[in-house]
């Protein structure tokens, strides 16, 4: 008699070479940007123990113009190139990852003529996975492309849905972070033997259960006051604004609340004026602490301190500060977005249906304030997901594209130049143009 197939495959992934994974992201830490993606890091970080991998993470011409160019680094055992990235800002975006791809030949051949990579590992459709399917035209080696919520964003004008359409249909598998975005892959056409959901992953052991007053001594933080917090870049997108709209009405019933944003600018679209004029407008100056951007430690620090976790944004995949937060023992307060439904069950929060809705924000929030919450079981909802099941789960995926796929064949400049077809999607309404938002989980 056979063994069961699953020890099969089992024994097969022992017995086979380690694979060599190139990692294709714009989205990752850098000497000018130490906290950019963060999330993007950890699931890599784990996999390396896993796989031979290599990391190009490209660097906009703009950034690469207020500090000098940094040398190829290596990252907690990762080494990791930084070419730069030329493209025309503002302008000509649905070749942006034609500038990608073009920008980021050069680091490429070089390593592939050190050691051959055997899969190119992309993050977002736009413009990192498209750039990545023209790369793995270009060297003939498979793709995988992992979907983050910019897709949603991207998707919401005509060529935008296209070209990640294109991207994720020509990927030799497709992980999605939320199942929202597993289902937005197969309305792209994707097939359901390529497409995978494996959520982010939570270090537990970093963000754990703390006593509240010890993290709030060690914050420097007043005593005897209710704290809200929210981690995040700034921008409008992560909708710190509403949670300023909507402080007012929480104020007049808790009087002794604090909101605290925790984060910095970031790759989108900064909006710190407008909290600022926010704040001054609704006489929250006493109220509301700007702390900046901390490492994911002080992260840890300031969840721990708080009564109530509150995210209000537009769009999300799989929200890593979430589980960051549930994993400290606090509850959320947050947006139906993304997967967000399925992450946080009653006992561990409270959703807003919409985020604009700032009496339905207050309201929740002051809920959550009244509530006796358990954070033992709240922590316990996600303690297990760490981020070494998640590469292990990623690394068989990557596996799976090597063995099944078939170096692609024909030259980039025809693909290039394919006129847009109507996407299986096109019938649904579209909105205004996007923004380019890569630094979505």
């Amino acid at each position: 008699m056979g063994e069961p197939q699953q020890t099969l495959d089992a024994a097969a992934s022992c017995a086979a070479p380690r694979l060599r994974v190139l990692v294709f992201t714009t989205v990752f830490p850098n000497p000018m940007q130490p906290l950019h993606g963060t999330f993007v890091f950890e699931r890599i970080r784990h996999l390396a123990s896993l796989a031979d991998v290599r990391v190009v993470a490209p660097i906009p011409w703009h950034h690469a113009l207020r500090a000098p160019m940094p040398m190829p680094q290596t990252m907690s055992g990762l080494t990791v190139r930084y070419p730069v990235f030329w493209y025309l800002p503002k302008t000509l975006w649905s070749l942006r990852a034609v500038f990608l791809f073009l920008s980021s030949v050069p680091q490429i051949k070089q390593l592939n003529d050190a050691q051959e990579f055997d899969l190119i590992d992309a993050h977002f459709a736009y413009p990192d996975g498209f750039a990545a399917v023209l790369l793995g035209l270009w060297f003939r080696r498979p793709v995988c492309i992992t979907l983050r919520g910019t897709i949603v964003q991207w998707s919401k004008r005509r060529l935008g849905r296209f070209l990640c359409d294109w991207a994720i249909r020509r990927a030799a598998r497709v992980i999605a972070v939320a199942e929202s975005l597993a289902e937005r892959a197969r309305q792209g056409g994707v097939r359901e033997d390529r497409l995978v959901t494996i959520r982010n992953g939570v270090d537990a052991a970093q963000f754990r259960l703390m006593d509240r007053e010890a993290a709030r001594r060690s914050l420097d933080l007043p005593e005897g006051r209710r704290l809200l917090v929210s981690v995040g870049h700034i921008s409008p997108r992560k909708g710190f604004q509403r949670v300023l709209r909507s402080l007012p009405r929480v104020v007049r019933s808790c009087p002794d609340i604090c909101f605290a944003i925790v984060g910095g600018r970031g790759a989108e679209e900064d909006n710190s004026a407008e909290l600022d004029l926010l704040v001054r407008r609704f006489d929250l100056t006493s109220q509301v602490i700007f702390a900046g951007a901390k490492p994911p430690d002080a992260v840890a620090l300031w969840l721990a301190a708080a009564d109530v976790f509150v995210l209000a944004s537009d769009f999300e995949g799989c929200p890593n500060v979430v589980l960051e937060a549930m994993s400290c023992g606090r509850p959320v307060v947050a947006s139906k977005v993304g997967d967000i439904e399925r992450m946080v069950p009653n006992f561990a929060g409270i959703l807003v249906d919409d985020a604009e809705d700032d009496t339905a924000l207050a309201d929740a929030l002051l809920e959550a304030l009244r509530q006796q919450w358990d954070p033992a079981r709240i922590r316990e909802h996600v303690a297990a997901r760490s981020w070494d099941a998640v590469a292990e789960q990623v690394h068989a995926q990557w596996r799976h594209a090597v063995r099944r796929s078939t170096p692609a064949a024909g030259a980039v400049a025809s693909v290039i130049s394919q006129p847009p077809a109507a996407s299986p999607a096109s019938d649904r309404p579209i909105s205004k143009a996007p923004r380019s938002v890569p630094g979505t989980r």
